[in-house]
């Protein structure tokens, strides 16, 4: 099964942008056969990526904590919806079962997935590709803050070189496959 983890907002934005982009990775999702997970929700960004994926004939996996459940209200129609205690297990659990991830626009919580699974990434937990979803330049202030870092002596080059950031979806989700069908062909060549 290939999974891709979606780290989003449970809000709309206040640009249609954000929304389009959702739909359309969700049918990219769909149509290249791969499994969404996410946090569970069934409100804004969320619930709208993952009713696109099932839409298209797609399969989802939400991941959602006691806590969130009243707040969040999972999706009815997802295929697998797993229940933890924590945030903690949460990004874990999503961690462990998704191939990529792409990030797109959100508040706190899709920061917090997003910089722990890049320091993941960074700290060899982790040998998956990640990619930000830059639209209208969402994520420069991020990456101006980790090229400060970098120019500062905090974090090196091939750190701060380790997500793939585009404006644009298909060309995100182009480069990300390619990353995903190199990273599994090595796999495979070294068994």
């Amino acid at each position: 099964m290939k999974t891709v983890c979606v780290y989003l907002g449970a809000q709309f934005g206040n640009d249609n942008e954000y929304s389009d982009a959702a739909i359309l990775l969700g049918k990219k999702i769909a149509a290249d056969g791969f499994t969404l997970v996410y946090g569970g929700s069934s409100l804004g960004m969320m619930g709208l990526l993952a009713n696109t994926v099932k839409e298209y004939g797609g399969r989802v996996v939400g991941i959602i904590t006691n806590h969130l459940i009243a707040q969040e209200k999972p999706l009815k129609i997802i295929d697998e919806l797993h229940i933890v205690d924590s945030m903690q297990q949460r990004k874990a659990m999503m961690q462990k079962i998704s191939d990529m991830f792409v990030v797109m626009p959100g508040g706190l919580g899709t920061l917090e997935e997003a910089i722990e699974t890049w320091n993941a990434i960074k700290i060899g937990e982790l040998i998956k590709p990640i990619g930000f979803l830059n639209i209208k330049g969402y994520f420069d202030g991020l990456f101006s803050f980790v090229n400060s870092c970098e120019h500062a002596g905090f974090l090196s080059s091939n750190v701060t070189n380790i997500p793939i950031s585009r404006a644009n979806i298909q060309l995100l989700w182009n480069e990300m496959l390619d990353h995903y069908k190199a990273a599994n062909s090595a796999s495979v060549s070294e068994v």
